[in-house]
Parts: structure tokens; C-alpha cells; sequence
């Protein structure tokens, strides 16, 4: 992700920090346990609030009435289990209600892995009505498990196609089972909720978080916890999964979503409904869709790899060519990073001066301001290369952040050397930055996540040369690619593959308070 700063200093550093927070908002106590009929949530109107009822022997009342106390659940020695993942990162308490991110402790779940998601959202009327399948894996023995879901009204949860009981609490949606679901059992859980998606607002966020809704149209910035604002969720990088989003407009207007448009169909009533599915393992945070008077274009290269862009009909004049440069972009990072991750990838280009851009999985979020500036193409490299570091890897917590910003700053330098742009390198190395550990909400997207990051990346090129460099990239992305990293990976990476002292260097660059010195250019 990238904010657009005052040009003057992206025409002298070319690059800018970012920013979404996420930080401790607070979060008022729902408890409902409600259900209606398929019939009324596909009508767009709900029933009158009703006690959903268990079988008769499984739950105590307390449990209706939502002021039971969780059960304790053993997540001793709990692994997420994806691809390349590590607990190193997650130093905080796990529960059933926290995965234990040390700079969220509240945000995602533990006990389960979700395999994928199926969601279903229909925007023709007043309020989103919507319905979520989640495939997932229990991780131990559960009784229950929980969901992040912000707002919303939650009408019905089913498990395996049995009603079951639930209760809200802020964030949280809360699932008890009438029978436990075993370690190592797997359980589909439909979801049918409705209401119109509140982002999240704080104080130290630039932007609002999540699902925006326009007169235009909507969009989604989900980085780092909104995506709990338009679908329940197990919303942490750690959970990757597979998506397929399904989308129902208003005649005249196009859903756009991640992957690969697999299906359309024009409804009796004029409404349009557009399939995305998502092929590859993504994050939360990075699943995001838009609905509006799109033109979408699209491209298939020799390699197989889709290529379609989607931009908004009041912008194409403003984008004009701007986007012409991505075929070349990807074959250049190809040759440095390793093969392109997904099977497809595009730019989203919304009718707003966003201030930021955003590496949406396969579909990079652009607005006016950043596409019509000068900044726009070290910008379109930069969430370009997150497709490699960040959305292929992600972090294992949120403050490995570095991980993502850093390596996509040191390709926004690189790709803008290579165009003409001057060195960055150099320039940012005058500024005194802050470490890249002990990262908290307040400063996820600082400044020095972003450039002290990409001078790590640097000074570890200098320090081992071009070759050795080019292959650390290319395991880093073989290894942990579909999963997530964290900083101890990277620099055990480094010491296996070039030895202690350009592991060293990293560290120093890392975790020392002061700024080190960048070795000489070879």
C-alpha cells in the first residue's frame, strides 16, 4: 500500500508512506441470536426477531440469552497450518476470540483454518443483503468458534446445515456448537446477514477501513482489519483461503471482484450478476470488490497469465495509457522475483482522490489522484511488487509489516531507476529513521516500515551482490509463496543461503536504533 503525500516529496524521494490502522476501536456489545426465512433475506426483508431454538437436550439457556462465558479450549501448541507458516510472530494470548497478533491481540480466531470462502452479496436494494459460506478445518476440539463480523445484522448461522446458536459481541460473532467438532474435522458454515457496511473510523487512520460505499458505487481498502466490514471472517494474513464472491447489481453497473470473472448473467428484473473466483490462497485483508459503471478490459498474454483492468467510465480519460506499462513491469519483476503468483492481475481505477493505493489481490486499488500525477508509475510498481511480497507472502504478524513495504519500496526504486527517476536510494538513506521492530497500530505504515524497509532490502543487495540477491528472492518466494513469513524467516533465509555476516546486516538494519550505514554499491 502506498499514500500519496505531498508531491514535492514524492518528486524528491519517490516514494510515500502508507497508512490504515485499524487501531483500538471500541466496539459496543450485541448480543442477538436471530433467524428469517431464505424467502425474506432474498426479498430484502426482515422477520421480526426471533430466539433461534437448538435441539433440546444440547444447550443451556445462558447460552440463548448470550451471557454464558466461553468454554476454555486447549490451543496449546496451535498451528495455523498454512503453507510456510510459523507461530515465531504471534506472541500474544491465543483464544478463541484472538489469534494473537501482538499488534491486533484482538483481531482474527484460533482453533480452525479456513479452506474458503463463498460469498454472496446483493446490491440491488437499500442494504447490502448477503450470505457467506465458510469451509474450515478444526485445529483442536471445539465446542464453538468465532467469526470477526463489524456491525451488520446477523439473521441466520447454520453449520453443516444444522441451526445453531450464536450471539454477538462488538466484533465479534460467536458460534456454539450443539455436538464438539473434532480435531481434524471439517464443517461448513452459512452465514446470512444483512445491513448496510459501516467502514472503520480512527483517529490514526487516514482513510476509512473496509467497505465504502459511494453514489457512484462501492469499493473496498480492507488493509489491515476491514474486511470484517462486509463478510464474517477469520480476518488475519495467517488464515489464507481460497474466494469465490458473487455479485448482483443494479442494470447498467459491473461487479468486479478478484481472480477471474468465471460467470454473468443478466437477471428477469434488468440486475446483473457477476462471479469472481480467486484460484490462489489470499488473505482477508487483500479480498476486495467494486460495483459501478466499469469498463473492463482484459488480456491474455502467451503465458496464460489474464490481464484486465477495470475503470471506472469517468476516469478513462484520466487514465488514458497510464496502465500500458504493466505487461513490461510484470516480465521485469519476473526476471528478478520469480515467476508471477496468480493467474491474473489488474488496477481498479475508482472516480475519487483516494490518497493511497492498495494491493488488492489481482486487482491494485487506484484513484484519480495517484493514476493523474507524476507518482503513478513507481506507485503501479510498488503494488505490483506486492503481489510477490505481501499479498504470494504475507506476514505472519502484523508487525512483520516491513516484509510487504519494504521489499515493494526497493522495487518502486528499482523500477524507477530503471525509467529515469533518479536514485531514491540514496536520498532516502539521509533520513534518520525509526527501527523496523516493535511496529504497533499507531505506526504499522510509518514512514520507516516503508523506506528504512526498502534500504534493508538494499543493503542486503550491496552486501551479498546481484546473484546471491536474485536467488535469496527467488527461495524466499519458492519457500513460504502462498503462505505467510516473518523476520526470522527472512533472516534465517539469509544466513542458510549467504551465512552469518549478511544476516548481520539485516538484523543491524532491523533492530538497531540507529540508522546503519549502507554498505558501498558493488
Amino acid at each position: 500500500m502506498r499514500r500519496l503525500i505531498p508531491l514535492l516529496i514524492l518528486a524528491l524521494f519517490g516514494a510515500a508512506c502508507t497508512s490504515t490502522g485499524g487501531a483500538d476501536s471500541e466496539f459496543t456489545t450485541e448480543e442477538t441470536t436471530t433467524t428469517t426465512s431464505r424467502a425474506q433475506r432474498t426479498t430484502g426483508t426482515r422477520a421480526p426477531e426471533t430466539t433461534t431454538t437448538a435441539p433440546a437436550t444440547e444447550t443451556p439457556p445462558e447460552t440463548v440469552d448470550g451471557n454464558d462465558e466461553d468454554p476454555p479450549v486447549d490451543l496449546s501448541g496451535l498451528d495455523v497450518g498454512d503453507p510456510g507458516g510459523d507461530m515465531s510472530g504471534l506472541t500474544a494470548e491465543r483464544a478463541l476470540n484472538s489469534i494473537g497478533d501482538p499488534t491486533f491481540p484482538g483481531i482474527g480466531n484460533a482453533g480452525y483454518d479456513v479452506q474458503s470462502y463463498d460469498i454472496t452479496l446483493d446490491l440491488t436494494g437499500e442494504e447490502l443483503v448477503a450470505e457467506a459460506v465458510i469451509e474450515l478445518v478444526a485445529q483442536v476440539d471445539l465446542p464453538g468458534f468465532n467469526l470477526d463480523l463489524e456491525g451488520m445484522n446477523v439473521d441466520e448461522v447454520r453449520v453443516d446445515d444444522e441451526p445453531v446458536l450464536f450471539r454477538r459481541d462488538g466484533r465479534e460473532l460467536i458460534v456454539r456448537l450443539a455436538d464438539p467438532l473434532p480435531t481434524g474435522a471439517s464443517a461448513s458454515v452459512f452465514v446470512a446477514y444483512n445491513g448496510t457496511p459501516q467502514p472503520i473510523v480512527a483517529n490514526d487512520l487516514p482513510f476509512n477501513l473496509g467497505f465504502q460505499t459511494r453514489s457512484w458505487g462501492t469499493f473496498v481498502a480492507s488493509e489491515p482489519i476491514g474486511a470484517a466490514t462486509w463478510f464474517p471472517a477469520n480476518d488475519h494474513p495467517q488464515d489464507k483461503a481460497l474466494f469465490t464472491i458473487t455479485m448482483t447489481v443494479p442494470s447498467g453497473e459491473t461487479g468486479v471482484g478478484p481472480g477471474q470473472l468465471i460467470e454473468s448473467t443478466t437477471n428477469a428484473d434488468g440486475s446483473e450478476t457477476f462471479v469472481w473466483r480467486a484460484r490462489e490462497p489470499m488473505s482477508t485483508y487483500l479480498a476486495s470488490v467494486a460495483t459501478g459503471d466499469f469498463e473492463v478490459s482484459t488480456e491474455t498474454l502467451d503465458n496464460g497469465l489474464v490481464i484486465r483492468h477495470a475503470v471506472h467510465a469517468s476516469s478513462v480519460g484520466i487514465t488514458g495509457t497510464t496502465l500500458d506499462s504493466t505487461v513490461e513491469m510484470i516480465a521485469e519483476f519476473e526476471a528478478q522475483f520469480g515467476p508471477y503468483p496468480f493467474e491474473s492481475y489488474g488496477v481498479l481505477v475508482v472516480p475519487e482522490s483516494l490518497g493511497f493505493a492498495l494491493e488488492n489481490q489481482t486487482l491494485s486499488l487506484f484513484g484519480e489522484d495517484i493514476i493523474a500525477s507524476s507518482a503513478a508509475q513507481p506507485i503501479l510498481a510498488h503494488e505490483l511488487a506486492h503481489h510477490w511480497f505481501g499479498d504470494n507472502i504475507s506476514p505472519a504478524a502484523w508487525d512483520d509489516i516491513w516484509l510487504n513495504e519494504g521489499f515493494a519500496t526497493w522495487a518502486e526504486w528499482w523500477w524507477t531507476e530503471r525509467i529515469g527517476g533518479g536514485d531514491r536510494v540514496d536520498q532516502a538513506a539521509t533520513i534518520p529513521m525509526a527501527p523496523l521492530s516493535g511496529i504497533d497500530a499507531s505506526s504499522l505504515f510509518d514512514l520507516n516500515v516503508y523506506w528504512r524497509g526498502g534500504l534493508t532490502v538494499e543493503a542486503l543487495r550491496r552486501e551479498v551482490g546481484d546473484e546471491m540477491f536474485g536467488t535469496i528472492l527467488r527461495e524466499w518466494t519458492d519457500r513460504y509463496g502462498g503462505g505467510v513469513a516473518s523476520t526470522e524467516n527472512f533472516i534465517d533465509l539469509v544466513t542458510e543461503l549467504a551465512g552469518p555476516a549478511p544476516a548481520d546486516t539485516v538484523s543491524q538494519w532491523v533492530f538497531s536504533p540507529a540508522m546503519p550505514q549502507l554498505p558501498p554499491d558493488r
